[in-house]
C-alpha cells in the first residue's frame, strides 16, 4: 500500500509540474514574437528533434526503440489536433470562452474511462474537478478581455465548435496515454507522439502568412518552447497519466490557466479583477484538497524515518 501511495503521489507531483510548465507558455510565446502556428509547431518539432537524436544514439548502440507504436502515434495526432482547434477557437471566439471549452475534455476522458473499465468515476474526483472548473470559469469570466470578440469573427459558433473539438481530441490524448501498454517504453512513446504532432501542425505552419517570426531573438524562445513544452511536459504528462485517472489529472492541470493569468499580471502588468482572484483561490483550494491525503502520508513517513534514526 505504501509503494502504491508513493507512486500515486509522484504522479500527482508530475502532473503539477507539467501544469506549471504549461502555464509559462504564455510568456514564452510572447517573447518569441512569432505566429501562433510556428509556436505550436516548435512545441512538437523540438521534441521530435530531441527524441529523434536520442533514438539514433540508441540505435547506434544496438538498442532499437523506434518500432511503430499505434497508440502513441494516435495520442500524438490527438494532441496535435487539440492544439490546432484550440488555436482556431481563439480566432473565432472570445478568449474566455475559448479557454474554458477544452476543460470539458477532462470530463469526457473520465467518461471514456468509465465505459472502458465499466465502473463509475469516483464521486469525490468529479466534485473536485467541478470545483476547479468553476474556479477557471471565474478566472476567465472576470478577465478584462473575456467579452472581447475576435477581430476575425463576430460569431462565436465556429469558435465554440473548435473549442469542443479541442476538448474531444484532448480527451483522446489523455485516455490514450492512460491505456498505453506498459511494454511501450517512454522514449518510444515520446518519439511517435512528437512525430505525429509535428506532422499534424506542419500544414497550418506552411499555410501561415510570412513573416513567421519578427525578432531574431525569438528563435531562442522557440527552442525553449520545444524543450520545455515538447520534451519535459510531454514526458511528465505521459508519466502522470500512466498512474492517474483523467479526472485526477484534470484537477491538477487547472493550475495552468490560473498560473498563466498570474504571470500576465506579474510580468506584463495585465489588469486583473477581484473575481479572478476568487477563482485562483478556488482552484488552489481544490488542488490542496486533492493532495492532502498524500501530503499527510509524506509527513507521516518523514516523521517515522526521523523517529527510527533517533532510536538507532
Amino acid at each position: 500500500m505504501g509503494k502504491k501511495a508513493s507512486e500515486h503521489a509522484q504522479a500527482l507531483g508530475a502532473a503539477f509540474i507539467a501544469a506549471m510548465l504549461m502555464g509559462t507558455l504564455c510568456v514564452l510565446v510572447r517573447e518569441a514574437h512569432s505566429c501562433a502556428q510556428l509556436s505550436s509547431f516548435a512545441r512538437f518539432s523540438g521534441g521530435f528533434i530531441v527524441f529523434g537524436i536520442t533514438a539514433l544514439i540508441c540505435r547506434l548502440r544496438g538498442v532499437g526503440i523506434t518500432n511503430f507504436s499505434g497508440i502513441s502515434f494516435f495520442t500524438g495526432v490527438s494532441i496535435g489536433l487539440c492544439i490546432l482547434f484550440y488555436y482556431m477557437a481563439f480566432l473565432h471566439a472570445s478568449a474566455g470562452l475559448a479557454a474554458v471549452l477544452p476543460i470539458l475534455g477532462t470530463f469526457l476522458a473520465g467518461f471514456w474511462e468509465s465505459l472502458i473499465e465499466k465502473q463509475r468515476p469516483p464521486r469525490r474526483d468529479v466534485m473536485l474537478l467541478t470545483s476547479a472548473s468553476i474556479g477557471i470559469l471565474l478566472v476567465c469570466y472576470f478577465s478584462p478581455d473575456a467579452t472581447a470578440g475576435s477581430p476575425q469573427s463576430n460569431d462565436n459558433t465556429i469558435g465554440v465548435i473548435c473549442g469542443l473539438l479541442a476538448g474531444l481530441f484532448y480527451s483522446f490524448y489523455l485516455v490514450g496515454n492512460r491505456y498505453t501498454p506498459s511494454n511501450v517504453g517512454m522514449l518510444r512513446r515520446m518519439y511517435w507522439q512528437s512525430l505525429a504532432g509535428t506532422l499534424v501542425l506542419l500544414g497550418p505552419l506552411l499555410a501561415a502568412p510570412q513573416p513567421w517570426i519578427t525578432e531574431p531573438s525569438g528563435w531562442f524562445w522557440l527552442a525553449a518552447i520545444g524543450l520545455l513544452q515538447g520534451v519535459a511536459v510531454l514526458v511528465l504528462i505521459a508519466y502522470a497519466m500512466s498512474r492517474l485517472r483523467s479526472l485526477e489529472y484534470g484537477i491538477i492541470v487547472c493550475m495552468e490557466p490560473t498560473e498563466a493569468t498570474i504571470l500576465g499580471w506579474a510580468v506584463y502588468a495585465e489588469s486583473t479583477m477581484p473575481g479572478q482572484w476568487v477563482g485562483f483561490a478556488v482552484v488552489l483550494a481544490t488542488i490542496i484538497a486533492k493532495s492532502q491525503r498524500h501530503i499527510g502520508w509524506r509527513i507521516r513517513c518523514f516523521i517515522a524515518r526521523r523517529s527510527r534514526r533517533r532510536i538507532a
